[in-house]
């Protein structure tokens, strides 16, 4: 045990638990998985007590993550399985241990009843705070008490006559455990990787049937001839004066879009365009803003000048009454 590192709990800010210093093991059949089961069991504590010969003096938690896809879909559904073997609460007054095993036993109640805080937490419908942090076996199995999951406990009582004050009070910790109450669902995520490899297929599919259906195989860019033809369509288009003609360039996005992108071309840009009708009738509605511009300039030429006169005239006016009033 002393060689082993210390295991360390890590939260990240969507609250999901690391644990530092344990690695993740794959395991491709049965036979594996169970081998890093006895693995792990190997370095269990155990020690004899007065009550058992092989007293485990710890927890043990084996997980599991499985993951699973359909062939063909990119879907993936995981999952995480955690199995838990939780060491028997001691009675130390019952037991008589003392030295290292009563320090074991002190962490194995304090672990145990922190488990059943959490668990009577849950049951409680207007809980807010569930101590999770209180010990790292809660933190743990945070996502496997209250979290996406399906709970189940099995309580191991001992027949002796002896135990009975233990049995009833680890049935009455089942009991708790059975009033939690969770709602699992689903753990579905889309894999990018396969999600892109599955549509490159898809499209190279309909490209493949759309090939076979017109017989040309089709790229993602016109040819200079198609364009050529494209321009020709469209100017005779826009030169039919008949309001029941159409353009039909065939069921093509690619010549739908361009003609589009080019009748707006011609539109905002009617003298680069060819498009001598629409450019004629801009350029005389340019000619007869300017001759307006310059009519409305010398109207108020003509105003200004009339102003200048009506003034003069004043003033002479006013000339001629203060002379009158001096003869006078």
């Amino acid at each position: 045990m002393e060689d082993l590192p210390k295991v360390t709990i890590m939260e990240d800010s969507d609250q999901n638990i690391h644990l530092k210093n344990l690695s993740l093991q794959q395991a491709t059949n049965e036979e594996e998985a169970l081998n890093l089961l006895f693995l792990g069991d190997t370095n269990r504590m155990i020690a004899e007590t007065p009550m058992n010969q092989a007293s485990s003096r710890s927890h043990c938690i084996f997980t599991i993550h499985i993951s699973s896809k359909e062939p063909g879909s990119a879907t993936i559904r995981r999952s995480k399985l955690h199995l838990v073997d939780l060491a028997g609460s001691e009675r130390v007054a019952k037991t008589g241990i003392g030295g290292q095993l009563l320090t074991e036993a002190k962490y194995i109640n304090l672990s145990l009843h922190y488990l059943e805080q959490v668990i009577i937490a849950l049951a409680e419908k207007n809980r807010s705070h569930i101590p999770y942090r209180n010990s790292m076996m809660t933190s743990v199995l945070r996502d496997s008490l209250g979290g996406n999951c399906m709970t189940t406990m099995i309580a191991m009582l001992a027949m002796d006559k002896r135990n009975i004050g233990e049995s009833i009070s680890t049935c009455r910790f089942a009991q708790r455990v059975a009033l939690i109450k969770n709602e699992a669902v689903l753990n579905e995520e889309i894999d990018p990787r396969l999600m892109i490899v599955q549509l490159k297929k898809e499209i190279q599919d309909l490209k493949d049937e759309l090939a076979l259906v017109t017989g040309k195989q089709r790229t993602s860019e016109l040819s200079q001839e198609e364009l050529l033809q494209l321009d020709e369509l469209i100017e005779t288009f826009l030169k039919d004066n008949d309001p029941d003609s159409s353009l039909d360039v065939g069921a093509d996005m690619r010549k739908i879009k361009y003609s589009f992108v080019h009748m707006k071309q011609i539109i905002n840009h009617p003298m680069t365009s060819g498009n001598k009708l629409l450019s004629q009738d801009i350029s005389e509605e340019k000619n007869n803003s300017e001759e307006l511009e310059k009519l409305k300039g010398l109207l108020q030429q003509r105003d200004n000048e009339i102003n200048i006169l009506v003034t003069m005239l004043k003033k002479e006016k006013k000339k001629a009454r203060d002379a009158l009033s001096q003869l006078n």
